[in-house]
């Protein structure tokens, strides 16, 4: 683990080259199997809550129902997720034109019509946060990002230059820069 005080980082994350292929994936990581959605963190609710009315203007009926049916969040304080659907896909996933399942909340964020984007568990990925007795950042490699990896690798596009808006959301503009220049020397970032 390298150390980017206060928060311990994967070794992976430095070397890593990685760029979402939509294209490939068709957004594979918002419907995963598994029955759990993406983790929200306690001071999401609000927000999520107060960004709802937006992104449910893009939600499919059956996504509509299953809010009905038993809300947008899995779990307790601490642990709280958004709700999937038979165990799969994230409530508030809609489909494109050319299907690729996409976030509602972002959209309405992209749109102007909310100020929260999304939960910020979602905009790390790949990257997921951890809380031990300190925080730890790990490098989730799963299958279906394979494409966003050999996109990253062809293009040369470093994790941590790929996630930088989330992770100055998460952690900060001074932090982030602590991270970049960690990672830029880091053996085998280049």
């Amino acid at each position: 683990m390298l150390l980017v005080e206060p928060i311990f980082v994967d070794e992976a994350i430095p070397r890593a080259r990685f760029c979402c292929d939509l294209q490939s994936c068709k957004g594979a990581c918002c419907t995963l199997e598994g029955g759990r959605g993406a983790p929200v963190e306690d001071a999401e609710v609000p927000l999520m809550m107060a960004a709802m009315p937006a992104a449910t203007a893009y939600l499919r009926p059956a996504s509509l129902a299953e809010l009905q049916r038993v809300g947008p969040l899995d779990g307790a304080a601490g642990n709280y997720a958004t709700t999937c659907i038979d165990r799969r896909e994230c409530v508030f996933v809609y489909f494109d034109e050319q299907q690729i399942a996409r976030c509602a909340f972002e959209r309405a964020y992209r749109e102007g019509l909310t100020s929260w984007a999304k939960p910020v568990s979602c905009h790390l990925f790949p990257i997921r946060v951890h809380a031990f007795n300190q925080q730890v950042i790990r490098y989730e490699q799963i299958d279906e990002c394979r494409p966003a990896r050999m996109h990253g690798e062809m293009e040369n596009v470093p994790l941590v230059d790929f996630l930088k808006e989330p992770l100055v959301r998460m952690f900060g503009d001074g932090w982030y820069a602590r991270l970049h220049a960690e990672t830029s020397t880091a053996p085998g970032s280049h």
